[in-house]
């Protein structure tokens, strides 16, 4: 009888401290049983803000955050990305994205960056837009036209390509054409290219 106890009482602390660690995880983004991270799709067109053309070859880089929870509050934790070019007409199209048996898994929140060489970076520069949306997290699934201001002198192109962040959480094998396009724009204007370590480079 007291060996039963002992086993029924090692059991419910075993199923508590499991549910606990479950919870943990599930607050990171990685609640089984998905099996699976879902990246959010994003669609529309990039026209010149001025001339209201479209801007092709501009290169479109979802990003996706997981929030965290802790006494401290909420955190958000960078963790992935894909990316495309406009084509001709200025349109893209990011698809619904599944990356199986990562250790994040779940639904994370998504944004979009933009970058064309000679234009000012989406969201970030203040004349850039999504017409008719939050620029900051513009709703996915939806059709937008997004704006990008013409630079017209190498001092502001200079200022915009500094400001374009590195992401580097994110493996680089989903943002390659993003740091190219980062890059040429550094060489356009005279200053040194982002760089990356060779673990960044492979992971």
């Amino acid at each position: 009888m007291m060996k039963k106890r002992n086993f029924m009482h090692r059991f419910i602390w075993l199923v508590i401290a499991l549910i606990c660690v479950l919870f943990a995880i599930g607050c990171e983004g990685v609640l089984f049983p998905l099996p699976y991270r879902s990246l959010a799709p994003f669609e529309g067109k990039v026209v010149d803000a001025d001339t209201k053309q479209p801007v092709e070859e501009a290169v479109v880089l979802g990003i996706y955050y997981f929030e965290s929870y802790s006494i401290a509050g909420t955190s958000s934790h960078l963790k992935d990305g894909q990316e495309v070019m406009t084509d001709r007409n200025g349109e893209f199209k990011l698809p619904r994205t599944r990356r199986w048996f990562v250790l994040n898994r779940g639904y994370p929140e998504g944004k979009l960056v933009i970058f064309k060489p000679g234009y000012g970076v989406f969201p970030d520069h203040r004349k850039s837009q999504a017409v008719g949306e939050n620029k900051g997290w513009p709703p996915p699934g939806k059709y937008i036209v997004y704006e990008l201001p013409r630079l017209r002198t190498k001092a502001e192109r200079k200022k915009n390509v500094r400001s374009a962040s590195r992401y580097s959480e994110i493996p680089y094998k989903n943002i390659r054409q993003y740091w190219e396009k980062v890059n040429q724009e550094c060489v356009n204007v005279d200053i040194p290219p982002m760089t990356m370590t060779e673990e960044e480079r492979q992971r």
